[in-house]
């Protein structure tokens, strides 16, 4: 597989086929970076003008200023922060972005509850979701396409750890570290002690017979030999150690049951990673692609340059400080740094980059000081190529500045989201709202000008001279007494008044009228009273299904949503993705346990993904918050999570009731209820619902207290009443049988031949 990293094209073998594949390969790709660069040169040209407009800065041959005035009628700005808010608002409904990813199978739920779990707090807690997705979303407003890139940040951690235990403790303790994804060196291991009570209880359980003064002898020439004992590396077998070793079965149950509880002292060094997901959003002025590819999944070829100091190439790539020096010979410099003759490349570049300038010291004023000041170009390019020669296409990732490669290696996905809200059919490029809004701006800046200056012709005093008679120019300047020519002067004649502008503004008010209805048309701005009556409007519908008529705004509104969360379910999957590349870290490891229903650290889809028994988790459902009822809508999800609880307590109040509750019983009838919770969004419903603990302890405790309860009066009558009526009952079927004590003694007196009756 294809690993090289901080190599320079021409030194390398190439005599390795896979090394001359690749040095072939750094050749295309220079002439695709620079014929790419001049394909996208329209594109980068109309976001440069959509920056300009954005800012209100004049664009020559669209707003330059005219007679003086540089006012630009503020169109772009406003329409772009609009849909941007829009967007932003129905993508992260209360500041996070809410989704869970659906599972496969019945049996797949567990997993795509954890990966839901674990890519959520990636986004929402080690991440700002709003500051991602303002400046991701803004960019696709302003720009066409929005590109933001999914990077990984790892780092080697590394923990000291002193612990004591038992041989067995000590070695389950290195396995659960193993399993956490953590690397266990021992630096060293020292007996301690032993446990005499746990060993005497041992032996005497074993052997009952055995004296005791002899175990007792036993145990302390064991103790002794641990105090001489001297550090060791590994684990030591205390029966091969015994001076008293014989063949005696009793000798050796002591000597095994010692060294099962021998006290060792140990201390570890752990090694891992952690792994931070950070976004980082890609200009577009910088990204290269083709454009007749509409998916970024099925782009052959893509990648963006970035220009930066050496410097700030160093602490990107930290490894490029152990190569500084050979870096700095073959790395491509731009026309900011020092100078050079610069390729093609860069001189595409800098004219395709950002086209705003940014105000400060010149680069060139450093570079003579400071050599790590130099600006250099450093491309990232992901191209599919046969690069080992098998026939099938790998996706190579080759991150390089010049003939410097920082590194190449194969990887089986492109870490680029793309957000598009306006696409255009067959490209893979949109319209952006700027570029949509352009023309009004202008139009709207031509006419605020024109009354502008109309204006400023009415409110100004004007007055016209005879040059032949007047020096204008003196007058102008306030000369007194000399700017006459002519001894024939007549100032009633000579000198007189320029009549104001007769033109008629109110045209300028329709017009005004009609480019903002066209503007709000453009971004779906149109008026409420506009509404769009589809199916729903059917005779006959309930009132319920009519609050679904939508206004044609709000359906243009949703669609751009819908179009930008096309782009997050994208980057939520690569969030997703990467998790699995780095599933065998310590940092993922300890986020998949959090979330493990049996808090182990196993991260279910990396262990799916290595069996090759995996779902893609292709599938998800966003939260969008269309139609802009973000609070009513949380307020209606609040009041169904306590109609949930309630249901579930009138359902558990009845089976108590009836005797039917079992435990198997409560979780299939708590199961509807935990789902329901699960779709309005509670990923853990044992905050809400109560357990199969908590239940039994409710109906103890209820049992308990119906018990100690006082009785109320009524309830005393009726039990007293009750326990009359039992006591007459018990009376009568015991005269009945002849066992109450009139009968009873009516026989004994019968049998003394006294009388039947034993009363008379």
């Amino acid at each position: 597989m294809l690993n090289i990293k901080h190599k320079v094209v021409r030194q390398l073998n190439t005599t390795n086929p896979v090394l001359d594949r690749f040095a072939k390969l750094k050749g295309q790709l220079d002439i695709k970076c620079a014929a790419y660069l001049r394909y996208l040169g329209t594109k980068n040209a109309v976001n440069r003008a959509s920056d300009y407009h954005y800012l209100c800065l004049a664009v020559n041959e669209s707003t330059a200023p005219v007679n003086g005035i540089d006012y630009i009628h503020p169109v772009v700005k406003p329409c772009v922060d609009y849909v941007t808010s829009v967007i932003v608002k129905g993508l992260a409904p209360n500041g996070e972005i809410n989704f869970e990813f659906v599972a496969d199978t019945e049996s797949d739920d567990v997993a795509a509850r954890q990966a839901t779990n674990m890519v959520s707090k990636v986004i929402n807690e080690q991440n700002d979701p709003h500051f991602v997705l303002q400046r991701w979303v803004m960019d696709a407003n302003m720009h066409k396409n929005g590109m933001l890139m999914i990077l990984p940040k790892r780092e080697q951690i590394t923990r000291y750890v002193e612990t004591a235990g038992t041989a067995d403790q000590l070695q389950a303790f290195e396995r659960q570290a193993e399993e956490g994804g953590l690397t266990v060196l021992r630096q060293s291991r020292r007996k301690t002690r032993v446990e005499m009570e746990a060993v005497m209880a041992e032996i005497q359980a074993s052997m009952p017979d055995l004296e005791q003064q002899q175990v007792q002898g036993q145990v302390d020439r064991a103790i002794g030999d641990l105090e001489s004992a001297s550090v060791t590396g590994e684990y030591m077998d205390t029966s091969a150690q015994d001076p008293l070793e014989v063949a005696d079965q009793q000798t050796d149950l002591l000597a095994d049951a010692i060294a099962r509880n021998t006290i060792y002292t140990a201390k570890y060094k752990l090694t891992g990673w952690s792994l931070q997901i950070k976004f980082r959003n890609i200009a577009q002025h910088y990204w290269i692609c083709d454009p007749t590819i509409q998916e970024m999944k099925d782009q052959q070829f893509c990648g963006y340059y970035d220009p930066m100091s050496i410097q700030e190439a160093v602490h990107l790539y930290p490894d490029i400080q152990d190569h500084l020096e050979e870096f700095m010979e073959f790395a491509e410099y731009n026309q900011n740094g020092a100078y050079q003759a610069g390729s093609v490349l860069n001189n595409l570049a800098i004219h395709a980059r950002d086209s705003v300038p940014v105000m400060g010291i010149p680069v060139e004023s450093g570079v003579g000081q400071d050599p790590l000041a130099r600006q250099i170009t450093v491309l990232t390019v992901w191209n599919a190529y046969d690069i080992d020669g098998d026939g099938e296409l790998e996706l190579v990732e080759i991150v390089f500045s010049g003939q410097y490669i920082i590194s190449a290696k194969e990887v089986e996905f492109i870490p680029v989201a793309n957000m598009c809200p306006k696409p255009l059919p067959g490209n893979f490029y949109g319209m952006s709202i700027a570029e949509s809004v352009v023309p009004m701006q202008e139009y709207a800046t031509s006419a605020s000008r024109a009354e502008i200056q109309l204006g400023l012709l009415t409110a100004t005093p004007r007055l016209g001279v005879k040059p032949d008679k007047v020096d204008f120019e003196m007058l102008q300047d306030g000369e007194a007494a000399i700017f006459i020519l002519d001894t024939k002067f007549d100032p009633a004649t000579d000198v007189y008044p320029i009549p104001g502008p007769s033109g008629n503004l109110g045209f300028l008010d329709t017009a005004m009228n009609r480019i903002q209805q066209d503007t709000m048309a453009i971004i779906g701005m149109t008026q409420p009273s506009d509404v769009f009556n589809p199916e729903v409007m059917a005779a006959g519908n309930s009132g319920a299904k009519l609050q679904m008529a939508l206004t044609p705004n709000q359906i243009i509104q949703d669609n751009a949503v819908r179009n930008a969360a096309d782009g997050l379910k994208e980057a939520i999957w690569l969030v997703w993705r990467t998790l699995i590349q780095y599933g065998d870290d310590y940092g993922v490891k300890k986020l998949a346990q959090e979330f493990h229903p049996d808090k182990q650290p196993v991260f279910l889809d990396y262990a799916a993904w290595d069996d090759m028994n995996f779902c893609d988790r292709k599938l998800m459902h966003l939260e969008l918050a269309l139609g802009m009822m973000s609070e009513e809508n949380r307020i209606q999800r609040q009041q169904m999570m306590a109609t949930v609880q309630q249901q579930l307590y009138q359902s558990i109040t009845a089976m108590v009731a009836a005797g039917t509750l079992t435990p198997e019983g409560y979780k299939k009838v708590r199961k509807p209820y935990e789902d329901t919770l699960y779709v309005l969004g509670v990923k853990d419903a044992d905050t809400y619902l109560p357990t199969e603990q908590e239940v039994v302890a409710m109906i103890t405790q209820s049992q308990e207290a119906a018990k100690n309860r006082e009785p109320d009066p009524t309830a005393k009558k009726d039990l007293s009443v009750a326990e009359l009526n039992a006591a007459k009952t018990q009376q009568i079927m015991a005269e009945v049988a002849g066992e109450d004590p009139k009968s009873q003694l009516s026989y004994m007196s019968m049998a003394q031949g006294k009388g039947k009756d034993f009363y008379n």
